[in-house]
């Protein structure tokens, strides 16, 4: 018997905004000491699988997000490489249910009948890591038994965001699930917390035969073309319904067994609940730089700029670097809603920042003007931007951190920090990290135009 785990990296992570958009979610923002939700997850699934069991869903255009992410980590070259190989690009979003099945059909010759299945979202926060691997061994053992298990919490307060489980009879290091509760009323979710119901923790674990077989008797829809080849599966899978394992499955089956997790958790769904998992009941609290004065109950996160709150009270305040979010607490479920308002109307921060991922590293926009732009290029180790050259602007590169490899022409030049190059508007060039470090660039664009789309590349990022 194998375990897998199968991280789900997809979710636009729209309650979080500005710090979240969507071409950059909240999984891979980094929020906690330097680190994304993504990477505490991925390090917390290394201490319990092999990183050749760890597999990723993901979407094409969150995938070299992953890629980044993995290898900052300060894990060894081996294990990163095994990660890299483990991306699985979802075809068309369709939900947890539709997600698990995706990975069993595509890893079919790899995941045996009796081997075990864990499910994590990658955007959860867990401490301590000791509690949730004890944990993980108990699911693995209720699991080898045919049951499914899912993950509870016990909650802090009524809550109509999360899912609720009333446990049943006592089971080997669990519950026997009674029922289950998708995002009641606030009444409702009162009353379930009396009964001592559990919030839904989005984990689950069970083997592949058995979710296949419960799959068929309550959610047969889902499993519609699953017999098929696995090109005619992927050809069909956008018509396949959009469904949780919660609606498919756990709701119905009875198989369900829950697991307390006795640990401090939070899904980070918005930001009143950023703020009662890290302010520790502070009257106010702030992530950067903010200073609270005559202000009461409040939290602010301003990482970039100086934010000061002066006589108010209830406010929940997040500065990004091109947009800024002010809002009275008790509304952060109305957020969603107002985005997808901007959405319809067009506006650009709505789905994108100013800073942007590629697969050789990330560019921010630090000003742009109608005749220049100047940038904070970011290269990451053995990682080369696309040969290419532009029509209507020159470029001037600036050396802050680092060492880069410059091609200008027929001409290939070492540049270290404080050292600076030209690029001549028409040339082709290339810039390569040769170094174990990323290498940081400013570079400064002048030209009658200075958008994005002026660019001719000679090879393709994929190729990079």
């Amino acid at each position: 018997m194998k375990k897998f785990a199968l991280i789900l990296c997809g979710g636009k992570g729209t309650r979080l905004w500005p710090v979240s958009r969507e071409n950059y979610p909240k999984q891979f923002v980094k929020i906690i000491e330097g680190k994304s939700l993504f990477q505490l997850t991925l390090i917390r699934v290394l201490s319990f699988f092999k990183p050749e069991n760890i597999f990723f869903l993901v979407s094409q255009s969150y995938k070299f997000n992953i890629l980044n992410q993995i290898e900052e980590l300060k894990i060894d070259k081996r294990t990163k490489n095994k990660l890299k190989r483990n991306l699985l690009l979802e075809p068309f979003p369709r939900n947890t249910a539709c997600a698990v099945v995706f990975f069993v059909k595509m890893k079919e010759e790899l995941v045996d009948d009796e081997d075990v299945i864990f499910v994590f979202p990658s955007d959860h926060v867990i401490q301590p890591q000791e509690k949730f691997i004890s944990s993980l061994k108990k699911a693995e053992k209720i699991a080898c038994q045919d049951k499914i298990v899912i993950f509870g919490i016990k909650p802090k307060y009524p809550h109509s965001g999360f899912g609720y489980i009333l446990l049943g009879t006592y089971f080997k290091g669990g519950y026997k699930v009674n029922k289950f509760f998708e995002k009641p009323s606030l009444r409702k979710a009162e009353e379930l917390i009396k009964k001592k119901a559990l919030w839904n923790a989005g984990i689950f674990s069970f083997k592949k035969k058995v979710f296949l077989e419960e799959m068929k008797k309550y959610s047969p829809q889902v499993l519609k073309y699953f017999s098929y080849d696995k090109k005619d599966f992927l050809n069909n899978f956008s018509k396949l319904p959009d469904k949780s394992i919660d609606y498919a499955i756990m709701q119905k089956t009875e198989k369900a067994v829950v697991i307390k997790l006795n640990l401090k958790w939070s899904d980070l769904g918005n930001w009143e609940s950023f703020f009662d998992y890290f302010s520790h009941e502070k009257k106010n609290f702030s992530i950067g730089n903010a200073f609270f004065f005559d202000t009461e109950n409040c939290f602010a996160f301003s990482p970039n700029k100086l934010t000061l709150l002066l006589g108010v009270k209830d406010l929940i305040v997040v500065e990004d670097s091109d947009a800024v979010l002010v809002m009275k607490k008790g509304f952060s479920d109305k957020l969603k809603k107002i985005l997808a308002k901007l959405k319809k109307e067009k506006i650009p921060q709505v789905e994108t920042g100013l800073t942007v991922l590629r697969p050789w590293g990330y560019y921010t926009v630090l000003i742009e003007k109608p005749n220049y732009k100047v940038k904070e290029i970011g290269i990451y180790p053995k990682k080369a931007i696309s040969l290419q050259k532009h029509k209507y602007r020159s470029e001037h590169w600036n050396v802050v951190e680092g060492k880069a490899e410059i091609t200008i022409g027929d001409k290939k030049v070492i540049i270290k920090r404080n050292e600076s190059v030209f690029v001549p508007r028409g040339v082709k060039h290339r810039v390569f990290n040769p170094t174990n470090k990323i290498t940081k660039i400013i570079e400064v664009q002048i030209g009658s135009y200075v958008g994005e789309d002026d660019i001719k590349r000679f090879t393709s990022y994929e190729e990079d």
